[in-house]
């Protein structure tokens, strides 16, 4: 008889959330731990991971907070050897970290737009590589998600024009890389999510127009919540998932079915 009880556990594995400090990353790496994983978090502000690093401590995890651009290979080579180092090996890479900048497109320069695609994809790109080549290929063995957007998928009257535009570049970044790393035993899958509250967009938010919009737009009547993508990232990084790979999952209460 299948044993289907720890299909989702994280017991004995080991996880990098890049954009782990705050934010979508933050619950991610939470759920993480909870869920018996050793987890490695890095950002611009590693001491913003405090309250990871008290309930690692607690739950006799191994956690780490690392420094590092993810736009600069020196930065990924360092943090990988620390991670290599402490922690010994990564079974999981979760690409959280992004950036947004609002304005219109006719207004949009070209230094916001490389900015916006530096982080969102280049960026993406230099750590996935790394971690695949140095952890995950040897032992044939990975999961990868890649945090995209409901924005990836359908537009918007508002400013996102480069921000859509590296979202669905994401999207088919881990099409295709689901593609390649295939024959390793790697997955390589992404969870669009519509709006949850993150510190970047709160003032949107918290603009009760903005707000109602948006949520008569969702058939389930509320806007996500950091558990609903925590629960998507569990599942997608854990043996449950085993046989899942290049897939986009919308985790927005029905959004994009009402387009």
């Amino acid at each position: 008889m299948e044993n289907y009880r720890d299909l989702f556990s994280l017991e004995g594995k080991t996880a990098l959330v890049t954009g782990g400090t705050g934010g979508l990353g933050s619950a991610i790496a939470l759920a993480f731990l909870q869920q018996g994983a050793n987890v490695a978090v890095c950002g611009g502000h590693p001491e913003k991971a405090a309250g990871l690093a008290d309930y690692a401590a607690q739950a006799g995890r191994k956690f780490l907070s690392i420094r590092c651009d993810i736009q600069k290979q020196s930065d990924i080579d360092n943090m990988l050897n620390e991670i290599e180092e402490q922690l010994d090996t990564l079974d999981i890479l979760v690409n959280s970290a992004g950036m947004n900048r609002l304005l219109p497109a006719e207004d949009y320069t070209e230094d916001a737009f490389d900015q916006v695609m530096g982080l969102n994809v280049k960026g993406l790109h230099l750590v996935t590589k790394a971690v695949g080549k140095r952890f995950m290929i040897p032992r044939n063995y990975g999961r990868i998600l890649n945090l995209s957007s409901v924005k990836s998928l359908i537009g918007t009257t508002e400013n996102y024009i480069a921000y859509c535009a590296s979202k669905g570049a994401v999207n088919m970044y881990t099409k295709q890389l689901a593609c390649e790393w295939g024959k390793y035993r790697i997955t390589c899958n992404a969870i669009a999510p519509t709006f949850v509250r993150t510190p970047i967009n709160s003032f949107q938010l918290d603009d009760p127009a903005f707000y109602k919009k948006l949520t008569d737009r969702i058939p389930l009547g509320r806007i996500g919540q950091e558990r609903d993508i925590a629960a998507a990232a569990l599942y997608l990084c854990s043996d449950a998932a085993e046989f899942v790979s290049g897939q986009v999952l919308a985790v927005d209460g029905g959004l994009t079915s009402m387009q």
